[in-house]
């Protein structure tokens, strides 16, 4: 886990914090993606002088998922700058949604859950292979990329007949 030891920064004034999100990590789970490699996290932890708790720095590493056209494998790198910013409930004022409540008497913050929902915003939901992908083949499966389709011509879905004599009037 990616921790802030309040204290220690308190001490300190700055603190760094590093880690990794590991491939069998739970944190991901049932995400559009899969971990390549382990996430490297490198952050930096400071109080501004107005009593906020500001985290910045950067996750780096790489993903795996399937094209949402064609199902091939791609590859992505992940390269997120992160900045995290922690307010007392008495200078947060209303729920602006970019700043993260620091509860009183809290003497550690876990950085995990923040830094997940940064890395799932930053990825694209669906992934493409390439620009020009064709996809598979509505009929047979077979991926146009790689080959023609087997299907033989007009064989088409009776289901659409509706449809096609709404467009011929």
């Amino acid at each position: 886990m990616l921790k802030v030891d309040l204290g220690d920064l308190e001490r300190r004034r700055t603190l760094r914090v590093e880690g990794r999100f590991e491939a069998d990590s739970d944190l991901f789970e049932g995400s559009s993606f899969t971990f390549e490699e382990p996430l490297r996290v490198l952050l930096n932890a400071t109080w501004a002088g107005s009593g906020e708790l500001v985290v910045r720095g950067g996750v780096v590493g790489k993903v795996r998922q399937q094209c949402r056209l064609c199902l091939d494998r791609v590859e992505r790198r992940v390269d997120i700058d992160v900045t995290l910013l922690f307010a007392p409930s008495d200078l947060l004022g209303e729920d602006d949604g970019e700043t993260y409540l620091l509860e009183t008497g809290v003497r550690e913050i876990d950085l995990s859950p923040y830094l997940r929902e940064e890395v799932i915003l930053a990825i694209p939901s669906f992934a493409e292979c390439r620009v020009d992908c064709s996809g598979l083949c509505a009929g047979c499966g077979e991926n146009l990329n790689e080959s023609e389709c087997t299907c033989s011509p007009g064989g088409a879905d009776p289901r659409w007949d509706a449809l096609r004599a709404l467009e011929k009037k």
